[in-house]
């Protein structure tokens, strides 16, 4: 019996410690404000889809603890999470989808909306793992799984990145599955003296034969220590389906030092169009378009919607792909103070342009806006509010950090 005692020990520790997680949460319930979407104009039919993720924090006290909320047409949910969810964190909307109707599937995977492509026959999940203990080398590898519906196949495997000793990092930007082959969109960086190089990668992979196939430098841009840097960023788009083109923004600056500051001027800004079958560029000629770092543009397949701010509105330029030509800006007027708009998400689906407001707290306002994508013409106008605004006058923060659109 002794031999066990260290073991029914460790037992005995593990049990009371659950039972102290959970005591201790029955006993601390904290009830919440109720949170709504409510209807300045338009239809309210429209948010029917729409959910957005987030968190709500009471600023009032020093114990300033964060609770998970999800809001929807019908008002806020607040997460009764889970001991294990309160490890793992909680996932944005579609990913939580995933994890209840493919669970195997799932197991093992992140949150990272980025790393899966689903259609009506694949789900499809590609990411990077390195090796922490080595010094230079990262030894980076492509974790892979497609699932085929129709029988619950699940294909996992993994391959090493292609000359993958050569980078310091490197993350997923996107995935899509066409046929057999599953491309994979990567940046990466690696230092050259006092340099770095950072590049978009297309990684085109076999899923039968498990094989790599091509890896394609897409934009490949330097710093030059502290008198330049480029930025390349991958307009976003909707996981669900594929695409056979992606759209980048490549912007130049250059680093002005001042005497007791420095500042950054924007030298060139090119928009690109990439086929990732073909391998074949294409650059976007807009001359009177400059879009700022923190743009909100998106790409749904034919028309990239580039959206810029200008004082309290959302100014959005259509551009369509097929026909190489740019449509007629329109503006949405957004909530602020002072010319000032505070931070938005947007997506566009089914030709429909949602607008959020990413913050809202006793001082800001959060909007709630769907627009024609096309036209610019609004749908439905509508602002975050308390279900019930005498309840709860404490101080409060409420951040959404993803929308999601059934």
């Amino acid at each position: 019996m002794k031999k066990y005692w260290k073991s029914i020990a460790i037992i005995v520790v593990i049990i009371f410690s659950l039972g102290a997680f959970y005591v201790n949460a029955a006993s601390s319930v904290v009830i919440h404000p109720a949170f709504v979407i409510e209807t300045l104009s338009g239809d309210a039919n429209e948010i029917k889809p729409l959910q957005l993720v987030g968190h709500y924090s009471d600023t009032s006290s020093m114990n300033y603890v964060s609770t998970s909320v999800t809001l929807d047409e019908e008002g806020s949910t607040y997460q009764n999470r889970s001991f294990l969810n309160n490890l793992i964190g909680h996932p944005p909307g579609l990913i939580s989808e995933y994890r209840d109707n493919y669970r195997n599937f799932m197991r093992g995977k992140n949150f990272d909306i980025n790393s899966y492509f689903e259609n009506d026959k694949h789900l499809a999940y590609a990411d990077v793992e390195y090796n922490l203990s080595s010094i230079k080398s990262r030894d980076f590898k492509f974790n892979l799984a497609v699932l085929t519906k129709a029988d619950g196949n699940i294909d996992s495997f993994q391959l090493e990145v292609p000359n993958g000793n050569k980078f310091d990092y490197m993350y997923v930007e996107d995935v899509q599955l066409i046929e057999n082959k599953l491309f994979i969109i990567t940046h990466s960086y690696k230092y050259q003296g006092d340099n770095y190089v950072n590049e978009k990668h297309n990684y085109t992979i076999d899923v039968t034969t498990h094989k790599m196939e091509n890896d394609d430098i897409i934009i490949q841009g330097t710093t030059d220590g502290a008198k330049t840097r480029t930025d390349t960023q991958l307009v976003s788009s909707n996981p669900i389906g594929a695409s056979e083109h992606l759209i980048f923004i490549e912007t130049e600056w250059e680093i002005i030092e001042d005497m007791e500051s420095s500042r950054e001027e924007v030298i060139k800004q090119e928009f690109i169009s990439y086929n990732i079958l073909t391998k074949e560029k294409e650059t976007i000629d807009l001359p009177n378009l400059q879009l700022d770092e923190n743009n909100l543009s998106f790409f749904d397949g034919s028309t990239i919607y580039f959206m810029t701010f200008g004082n309290q509105e959302l100014i959005v330029t259509p551009y369509h792909l097929e026909d190489d030509k740019a449509g007629d800006s329109y503006s949405i007027p957004l909530s602020g103070e002072d010319g000032m708009a505070y931070a938005h998400m947007t997506t566009v689906k089914n030709d429909k342009l949602y607008i959020t407001s990413s913050q809202m707290t006793n001082d800001i306002e959060a909007d709630v806006i769907v627009a024609d994508a096309t036209t610019g013409e609004t749908l439905f106008t509508g602002k975050i509010a308390f279900k019930d605004p005498a309840e709860f006058t404490n101080p409060f923060e409420l951040y959404f950090y993803s929308m999601y659109v059934k």
